[in-house]
Protein backbone atom coordinates (compact mmCIF):
# COMPACT_ATOMS: atom_id res chain seq x y z
CA UNK A 1 0.00 0.00 0.00
CA UNK A 2 1.48 3.34 -1.03
CA UNK A 3 1.47 6.14 1.52
CA UNK A 4 -1.12 8.83 1.02
CA UNK A 5 -0.87 12.49 1.90
CA UNK A 6 -2.54 11.66 5.24
CA UNK A 7 0.55 9.72 6.35
CA UNK A 8 2.73 12.81 5.93
CA UNK A 9 4.07 14.82 8.82
CA UNK A 10 1.92 17.82 9.84
CA UNK A 11 4.56 20.25 8.52
CA UNK A 12 4.18 18.81 5.01
CA UNK A 13 0.38 18.79 5.20
CA UNK A 14 0.43 22.47 6.19
CA UNK A 15 2.73 23.29 3.26
CA UNK A 16 0.50 21.40 0.81
CA UNK A 17 -2.65 23.33 1.82
CA UNK A 18 -2.41 25.93 -0.93
CA UNK A 19 -3.90 26.57 -4.34
CA UNK A 20 -0.43 26.99 -5.81
CA UNK A 21 1.82 24.11 -6.88
CA UNK A 22 4.30 23.01 -4.21
CA UNK A 23 7.86 21.87 -4.92
CA UNK A 24 9.83 20.11 -2.19
CA UNK A 25 13.58 19.70 -2.73
CA UNK A 26 15.30 17.32 -0.33
CA UNK A 27 19.05 17.37 0.09
CA UNK A 28 21.70 16.43 2.61
CA UNK A 29 24.86 18.41 3.38
CA UNK A 30 26.93 15.20 3.32
CA UNK A 31 25.63 14.18 -0.12
CA UNK A 32 28.14 14.66 -2.93
CA UNK A 33 25.46 14.91 -5.64
CA UNK A 34 23.51 17.50 -3.61
CA UNK A 35 26.49 19.87 -3.71
CA UNK A 36 26.13 20.08 -7.49
CA UNK A 37 22.34 19.81 -7.65
CA UNK A 38 21.61 22.54 -5.05
CA UNK A 39 22.82 25.55 -7.08
CA UNK A 40 21.14 24.20 -10.23
CA UNK A 41 17.85 23.79 -8.37
CA UNK A 42 18.12 27.29 -6.81
CA UNK A 43 18.75 28.91 -10.19
CA UNK A 44 15.85 27.07 -11.83
CA UNK A 45 13.46 27.62 -8.91
CA UNK A 46 14.19 31.37 -8.82
CA UNK A 47 12.33 31.81 -12.11
CA UNK A 48 9.25 30.02 -10.72
CA UNK A 49 9.08 31.55 -7.24
CA UNK A 50 6.05 33.67 -8.21
CA UNK A 51 4.10 30.69 -9.53
CA UNK A 52 4.78 27.98 -6.94
CA UNK A 53 5.62 27.42 -3.30
CA UNK A 54 9.21 26.13 -3.29
CA UNK A 55 10.89 24.58 -0.25
CA UNK A 56 14.52 23.46 0.06
CA UNK A 57 14.73 20.96 2.88
CA UNK A 58 17.61 19.31 4.67
CA UNK A 59 16.83 15.64 5.37
CA UNK A 60 18.76 15.80 8.65
CA UNK A 61 16.62 18.65 10.01
CA UNK A 62 13.17 17.97 8.54
CA UNK A 63 10.72 15.16 9.31
CA UNK A 64 10.97 12.02 7.24
CA UNK A 65 8.95 12.02 4.03
CA UNK A 66 7.72 8.58 2.89
CA UNK A 67 8.52 9.25 -0.78
CA UNK A 68 12.15 10.26 -0.17
CA UNK A 69 14.60 7.36 -0.09
CA UNK A 70 17.69 9.21 -1.27
CA UNK A 71 18.99 12.66 -2.03
CA UNK A 72 18.69 14.85 -4.02
CA UNK A 73 14.96 14.32 -4.52
CA UNK A 74 12.42 16.78 -5.91
CA UNK A 75 8.68 16.26 -5.33
CA UNK A 76 6.07 18.23 -7.29
CA UNK A 77 2.59 18.58 -5.73
CA UNK A 78 -0.61 20.21 -6.91
CA UNK A 79 -3.80 20.30 -4.83
CA UNK A 80 -2.12 18.04 -2.26
CA UNK A 81 -1.43 15.27 -4.81
CA UNK A 82 2.00 14.12 -5.89
CA UNK A 83 2.47 14.83 -9.60
CA UNK A 84 6.08 13.84 -10.12
CA UNK A 85 9.08 12.56 -8.22
CA UNK A 86 12.60 13.26 -9.45
CA UNK A 87 15.39 11.34 -7.78
CA UNK A 88 18.33 13.38 -8.93
CA UNK A 89 18.44 15.27 -12.22
CA UNK A 90 20.92 15.51 -15.04
CA UNK A 91 21.17 19.23 -15.78
CA UNK A 92 19.43 22.59 -15.56
CA UNK A 93 17.63 22.15 -18.89
CA UNK A 94 16.05 18.86 -17.82
CA UNK A 95 14.93 20.35 -14.50
CA UNK A 96 13.60 23.45 -16.25
CA UNK A 97 11.60 21.26 -18.65
CA UNK A 98 9.98 19.45 -15.71
CA UNK A 99 9.17 22.76 -14.00
CA UNK A 100 7.68 24.13 -17.23
CA UNK A 101 5.56 21.04 -17.86
CA UNK A 102 4.17 20.82 -14.31
CA UNK A 103 3.98 24.47 -13.25
CA UNK A 104 3.89 26.36 -16.52
CA UNK A 105 6.34 28.57 -18.33
CA UNK A 106 8.20 31.09 -16.23
CA UNK A 107 7.82 34.72 -17.15
CA UNK A 108 10.88 36.44 -18.49
CA UNK A 109 12.46 38.90 -16.11
CA UNK A 110 11.50 42.47 -16.97
CA UNK A 111 14.27 44.53 -18.48
CA UNK A 112 14.98 47.61 -16.39
CA UNK A 113 14.14 50.71 -18.40
CA UNK A 114 15.27 54.25 -17.95
CA UNK A 115 12.40 56.45 -16.79
CA UNK A 116 10.86 58.69 -19.43
CA UNK A 117 11.01 61.65 -17.09
CA UNK A 118 13.62 62.38 -14.47
CA UNK A 119 13.52 64.23 -11.17
CA UNK A 120 14.68 67.66 -12.44
CA UNK A 121 11.95 67.59 -15.09
CA UNK A 122 9.38 66.75 -12.42
CA UNK A 123 10.55 69.59 -10.17
CA UNK A 124 10.41 72.08 -13.05
CA UNK A 125 6.92 70.90 -13.97
CA UNK A 126 5.68 71.30 -10.40
CA UNK A 127 7.30 74.72 -10.08
CA UNK A 128 5.55 76.01 -13.20
CA UNK A 129 2.25 74.34 -12.44
CA UNK A 130 -0.43 76.99 -11.94
CA UNK A 131 -2.96 76.06 -9.31
CA UNK A 132 -5.61 78.36 -7.84
CA UNK A 133 -3.66 79.16 -4.64
CA UNK A 134 -0.51 79.69 -6.67
CA UNK A 135 -2.36 81.98 -9.10
CA UNK A 136 -3.61 84.13 -6.19
CA UNK A 137 -0.09 84.28 -4.83
CA UNK A 138 1.34 85.36 -8.20
CA UNK A 139 -1.34 88.04 -8.62
CA UNK A 140 -0.61 89.38 -5.14
CA UNK A 141 3.09 89.71 -6.00
CA UNK A 142 2.44 91.47 -9.31
CA UNK A 143 0.13 94.20 -8.03
CA UNK A 144 0.56 95.67 -4.55
CA UNK A 145 -2.60 95.74 -2.46
CA UNK A 146 -2.34 99.50 -1.71
CA UNK A 147 -2.82 100.65 -5.28
CA UNK A 148 -5.87 99.01 -6.69
CA UNK A 149 -6.75 99.61 -10.31
CA UNK A 150 -9.60 102.08 -10.78
CA UNK A 151 -12.89 100.67 -11.99
CA UNK A 152 -13.53 100.95 -15.71
CA UNK A 153 -15.17 104.17 -16.92
CA UNK A 154 -17.98 103.91 -19.46
CA UNK A 155 -19.10 106.57 -21.95
CA UNK A 156 -22.43 107.07 -20.16
CA UNK A 157 -20.64 107.83 -16.87
CA UNK A 158 -18.57 110.64 -18.44
CA UNK A 159 -21.62 112.53 -19.75
CA UNK A 160 -23.37 112.52 -16.35
CA UNK A 161 -20.45 114.12 -14.53
CA UNK A 162 -20.61 117.46 -16.44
Amino acid sequence: MSPTTHSLAPQYLRALRTYRPVVLYFSNPHCYACEFAGPIFRATAEAYKDRAEIYMLNTGESPRHPKVSGTPTVLFYRNGKLLKKLKGFENAEALNDVFASLIGKARAKPVPRRPLRDLPWLRQTFDTLLTVPRAHQLLAHRSPKTSRPSPPVFADDCSNQN
